[in-house]
């Protein structure tokens, strides 16, 4: 029985001393266990070798010359190539290179694999005399394992100098071109060398030279120069050819013929206008030409000869000043750009002036665009102020906005400089922007806006003024002609600004609102325009305030101003008839005398006077009282004032007035809709037509304001035969 079960014992212990030794190799080779490292190698493939463990692949690198001889004329490339053991690049590592001997130098020293693993370096002569063999080395660190390559170069060492440089012309004309030769001794077949040339002319961008270097095993190298105008700013071209890795340079002297001028162009006029001597605003400008060859290229250290067209109020080139009746002239010398520049200072005369630039000894000449000499200053007369809307709906609403704008210009009607300062001022009423800068509209018209918002205090009549001044001069009748203010020309003396509080041209001290500039002003009496040219002309207004006993009797510079009223209208509508106004009705009530026109059915009217008429001036309200007519249809005018109990106001300008009628009436406004931008109110007509079977009916007046505020005021209309006005 024994010797039966030993067999199978044995075999027993065999397989799980097998299953084991699975188990084992199966930890190991999932990593589970033991001390040793586990896993794939990130370079490398795996274990190899016999033994317990076994030992990880190193990376492979190769090294390649691109040439085994190296010369100074003719470097070499060191790559090196750098693989993981299974053979896929490496990138991004670190390669240094070195050589075993001094022959031989590397530029750069190291360098980084790219993405196929390849790293690469320059391999050339450590000097032009250097000769022999040499080892060039190739070392990179892998994971903690250094790996290297290396491989043998031949060095020849340049041995050239050059014979002879030459070009196949004595002197190059203008834009010509030559070719250069360049003869060397030492060259052979199997060591080429590289020759290049320096220009000075193509180093200042006024030549070429084709090629730039040139390989030759021949001893001879050839280039083509082209002259670019060289000849402008210097007298002769400077040439250098040298061999690389060598000290064999020569040099050569081309002499270089100027290009003849062939023209003078204008170049620009900085600014482009500029103002009377005085005027405070830019009195020069530069004036800038330019002298040209044939190919359009600058000519510099040329003398050119510049003068104006006009010597008008004393202007000044450069300082100079005319001679007699001979304009000023100055003679200039070009610069390195082939450029002159010229000042002009303006006189005291507006006119447009030209320069003259002609190329000295000869007839070269061009003239400059015009340029503008204007006076500047703002003129009084020639000071425009206007506002966007005459009636805004301000007297009780807040932040409703209004502009006002002036358009300012110099005595001769020319627009003012750009930024010309502009004051705007205000006594109550609203807020206004202070001070506004002119500038150039799309019409080419100077002109500044300021934005204004209706705000508290308000003046009790709803009536603001607006005054806007900047600093300019006294307008004067020029009656011979010369621009400048004469002793006995008509001017219009100014005197202090103010706020005309009533718009009455009229200071009243208790009400008005003084402005103290103390420009032009003094304690005298304002000077009187005396007859005609300048009585009509240069009479003031209420436009133009201007403080009574503040004037000095002197024409000069002073405050030009201009002022404008504002209504700030009621939301509310208070309709009126007058009896300036025709009505076709009858009233009934408790009315003032009023005079009445109406219509009968066939369109026929006549007109009743019962009581008479004492006072144009006499209104009284629309909507509380009857209106009798004639026949079934006629026409209703009234008045669409505000609701001001302090003064006879328009409504809101765009106050849309609509109406609504009962049945068997049609009732239409015709006109005075929408109310329009006014200082005064304005008038309404209503037609309207009772049907066959109607005799009375009620028109609803509705008032809507640009701020959303409607009211709606009934009207009864009766048929019957009028009897004049009756009132309790």
């Amino acid at each position: 029985m024994n010797e039966r079960k030993a067999p199978r014992a044995v075999m027993t212990q065999l397989a799980l001393a097998s299953a084991v030794l699975v188990s084992t190799l199966m930890m190991a080779a999932c990593g589970g266990g033991g001390s040793e490292a586990a896993g794939t190698p990130v370079i490398g493939n795996g274990q190899t070798g016999g033994g317990t463990g076994g030992t990880v692949a190193s990376p492979k690198m190769s090294i390649a010359l691109s040439a085994n001889t190296v010369t100074a004329a003719a470097p070499a490339t060191v790559s090196v190539t750098l693989k993981s053991p299974a053979g896929a690049p490496i990138p991004g590592q670190v390669v240094t290179f070195s050589t075993a001997g001094t022959l031989g130098a590397l530029s750069p020293a190291s360098a980084l694999t790219d993405g196929n693993g390849v790293a690469s370096v320059v391999l050339k002569p450590a000097s032009p005399t250097a000769a022999g063999a040499d080892t060039v080395k190739a070392t990179a660190t892998v994971d903690g394992k250094e790996v290297t390559a290396s491989t043998g170069f031949q060095l020849t060492a340049t041995d050239v100098a050059i014979s002879s440089f030459t070009a196949d012309v004595t002197g190059l004309s203008a834009y010509g071109q030559t070719t250069l030769t360049v003869n060397l001794s030492g060259t052979s077949a199997s060591s080429p060398v590289n020759v290049s040339l320096s220009s000075a002319c193509v180093t200042n961008g006024k030549g070429t030279l084709t090629p730039a270097t040139v390989t030759t095993s021949t001893g001879r190298a050839t280039f083509t120069f082209r002259d670019g105008g060289c000849g402008a700013v210097q007298r002769s071209d400077s040439l250098q050819a040298s061999v690389t890795g060598s000290a064999a340079t020569a040099s050569l002297t081309l002499p270089v013929a100027s290009p003849a001028v062939s023209s003078i162009s204008f170049v620009e006029a900085l600014p482009q206008a500029i103002y009377l001597r005085g005027s405070g605003y830019a009195e020069n400008a530069n004036v800038k030409f330019m002298v040209k060859d044939a190919n359009g290229n600058c000519v510099p250290e040329q003398l050119v000869e510049l003068s104006t067209t006009t010597q008008a109020g004393g202007l000044t080139l450069d300082g100079v000043s005319a001679v007699g009746s001979a304009p000023p002239t100055v003679v200039k010398r070009t610069d390195s750009k082939g450029e002159v520049l010229v000042r002009i200072n303006s006189g005291t005369v507006p006119t447009p002036v030209r320069v003259k630039a002609t190329l000295q000894g000869s007839s070269i000449s061009t003239v400059s665009s015009a340029l503008a000499i204007a006076v500047g200053l703002p003129s009084q007369l020639n000071f425009s102020l206007s506002q966007g809307t005459r009636n805004i709906e301000g007297l009780n609403v807040d932040g409703t906005a209004n502009t006002y704008s002036i358009l300012a210009a110099d005595r001769l009607g020319n627009p003012v400089p750009d930024d010309t300062a502009i004051n705007f001022v205000l006594m109550a009423g609203g807020q206004i922007q202070a001070i506004r800068q002119t500038a150039l509209n799309n019409n080419g018209v100077a002109t500044a806006t300021a934005n204004f918002v209706s705000s508290s205090p308000r003046p009790g009549d709803g009536r603001i003024t607006v005054v806007a001044y900047a600093l300019g001069e006294e307008s004067f009748l020029d009656l011979n002609g010369n621009n400048v203010y004469d002793a006995g020309e008509p001017f219009q003396d100014l005197g202090d600004v103010y706020i005309d509080r009533n718009f009455n041209d009229f200071f009243n001290a208790d009400r008005d609102q003084f402005i103290p500039l103390a420009v032009g002003t003094g304690s005298q009496a304002c000077n009187p325009w005396g007859p005609e040219p300048g009585a009509t002309l240069l009479a003031t207004n209420v436009s133009i305030p201007s403080k009574p006993a503040s004037c000095d009797q002197a024409w000069g510079k002073n405050y030009v101003r201009r002022a404008i009223q504002t209504v700030l209208s009621g939301s509310s509508p208070r309709p009126v008839w007058g009896t300036s106004l025709p009505g076709d009705l009858e009233v009934y009530g408790n009315c003032p005398t009023v005079s009445l026109t109406t219509f009968d059915a066939n369109g026929q009217g006549y007109t009743r006077a019962d009581p008479p008429v004492p006072n144009k001036q006499s209104y009284f309200v629309f909507g509380q009282h009857e209106v009798k007519v004639p026949g079934k249809q006629g026409s209703i005018y009234f008045i669409a004032a505000d609701n001001n109990p302090e003064a006879f106001n328009p409504l809101p300008a765009g106050t849309v007035i609509s109406t609504a009628a009962t049945d068997g009436l049609t009732a239409t406004v015709v006109g005075g809709s929408p109310v329009a931008s006014s200082l005064n109110p304005t008038g309404v007509a209503i037609n309207f037509k009772l049907d066959d079977k109607s005799t009375t009916g009620t028109i609803s007046v509705t008032f809507r304001t640009p701020g959303g505020l409607a009211t709606t005021i009934p009207l009864v209309i009766n048929t019957g035969t009028p009897a004049g006005s009756r009132c309790n």
